[in-house]
């Protein structure tokens, strides 16, 4: 990682959206503390940090403004391999934890509260699809894997407007985005599905494609006016610390996330490796915290051998131990898995003629 990524080239990795990335798994991260802890010692749940979750709306801003920066790349576009690259980035690392709940769950089901090893709870969850198999929800297995249906969803709206239509613009997207919501607040659906596919955060994925065409024309310049809106981003999340989540979420969370991302696409023009690399750490990290959250929270603490500090400090050794697994996970099984997942999926589903190239890539 290099400067050359603060530049406004489409083809190159964007520091401040690494740096946002990692940002936006740490407050999933001390959210999850937050709840887990309310839920086990029976804390005054008005106390909850509940914005902390505003981490995944951030991520989806986020995700828009990349898939739009990909799109936008110069060259043909071929619809099968972007989707080819979107399933190698996401579904390995995703479905082996899944598969590692799976087998938990029909191993140790004392460990859960509510999750149990359903086949076919297992197979929606592997197809990313919101499905309720008689849970009573739509849920998928792996607690936080309900953001990875909403991308793959939008992957797949992506790769059909701009490959088959050609919208390289990704205008039929938003529309698309736009009209299942429009389509959600008139009808209301109560299936659990539908709700799912017509809920208001889609227009986050929006946002990120709208802030990506601003940056594209170079009108995030640094200054004064890119700072104020990351940091007025910032204040309207702090200002809602306690707010539970709701149906006005896209509003209250996703307007300022992507005011942060605006922002931090002009403010933040410094170069960190260590940011960098948590960024790179930061889809691990959103999937394997819940283990050490959960474990640490329920278990390591209430233990006679639980470690007696303060709250920081056990927020500390968290956030330690969560960042330590995300990076053991990301080399010994996202990565690799990732890289395979691309090979294989290339040698079988492009013509041979067609360039291969091994290496996930690290935008997305």
């Amino acid at each position: 990682m290099s400067a050359a990524g603060l530049s406004a080239k489409p083809d190159q990795t964007v520091l401040p959206v690494q740096y946002l990335r990692a940002a936006a798994a740490f407050a999933v991260v001390l959210f999850h503390i937050s709840v887990l802890s309310q839920e086990t010692w029976g804390l005054d749940p008005a106390r909850v940090d509940h914005v902390g979750a505003a981490g995944v709306d951030l991520f989806f801003v986020i995700s828009g403004f990349i898939m739009a920066m990909i799109v936008d790349r110069g060259g043909a576009f071929d619809g099968r391999q972007f989707m080819i690259r979107r399933v190698a980035r996401v579904a390995p690392a995703y479905w082996a934890i899944t598969l590692f709940v799976f087998m938990l769950a029909l191993a140790v089901p004392s460990l859960f509260r509510s999750t149990e090893a359903s086949l076919g709870h297992l197979l929606v969850s592997l197809a990313f699809l919101p499905v309720d198999v008689g849970s009573g929800s739509a849920g998928p297995l792996l607690v936080v894997g309900w953001t990875l249906n909403y991308e793959v969803f939008f992957y797949a709206l992506v790769a059909l407007t701009a490959g088959l239509f050609g919208d390289r613009r990704l205008i039929g997207t938003a529309a698309v985005l736009l009209g299942l919501v429009a389509m959600g607040m008139v009808v209301a659906p109560d299936h659990a599905t539908a709700d799912f596919y017509t809920d208001p955060i889609l227009l986050e994925f929006v946002f990120g494609i709208l802030i990506f065409r601003s940056w594209r024309r170079r009108r995030i310049e640094p200054g004064f006016g890119a700072a104020a809106a990351f940091l007025v981003g910032l204040a309207l999340l702090a200002l809602q610390w306690e707010r539970p989540l709701d149906e006005w979420r896209a509003f209250y969370w996703g307007v300022p996330a992507a005011a942060v991302l605006y922002g931090g696409l002009g403010a933040l023009r410094f170069s960190s490796r260590i940011l960098a690399l948590l960024g790179d750490w930061s889809y691990a990290l959103y999937l394997t915290h819940i283990f050490v959250v959960t474990f640490y929270i329920r278990f390591a603490i209430s233990s006679d051998y639980g470690p007696d500090v303060s709250w920081p400090v056990h927020y500390l050794i968290i956030l330690a131990g969560c960042v330590g697994l995300a990076a053991m996970f990301y080399y010994c099984v996202e990565r690799p898995l990732s890289r395979w997942t691309l090979s294989q999926l290339q040698r079988r589903f492009l013509p041979p003629a067609e360039p291969s190239t091994i290496v996930a890539e690290r935008a997305g």
